[in-house]
């Protein structure tokens, strides 16, 4: 199936993730925050999971990063966080995130059904040819 790296700072959250996200049949990386960049430039995933608060750097930092380096603009990114503020969750939908879940809001259910929606949105789209 895809491959899909975690950013997040909390490993007991990122964990419960990852053996979900393998149980669909996905290969999964965890990054903590300050190593992202280099993870994702490195393995080049299918998705990102991308918590915003964290205490080394903003996710909302990695996302306008990955956004603007050519080789992983395209990459999906999902937006993970405990944040309800409309503020951040607009900005990083802006900045190109293909989406976002509310932690204390999203089963594990949830969680697999949007990297469905998003995977097959962007296999969809890579797939149109454009003259």
């Amino acid at each position: 199936m895809a491959q899909i790296i975690i950013v997040e700072d909390d490993l007991k959250i990122a964990n419960v993730y990852k053996e979900r996200l393998e149980q669909d049949g996905h290969s999964v990386e965890i990054s903590e925050d300050i190593e992202a960049m280099t993870t994702i430039g490195r393995i080049k995933p299918d998705l990102v999971l991308l918590d915003i608060l964290m205490p080394k750097i903003s996710g909302l930092t990695i996302l306008r990063e990955l956004k603007i380096d050519e080789q992983l603009s395209e990459i999906p990114i999902i937006i993970l966080t405990n944040v309800e503020g409309a503020g951040e969750l607009a900005e990083a939908i802006s900045l190109g995130a293909s989406g976002y879940l509310v932690k204390s809001d999203t089963t594990m259910d949830l969680l697999s059904q949007k990297i469905k929606e998003v995977l097959a949105s962007t296999s969809i789209a890579s797939g149109v040819k454009t003259e």
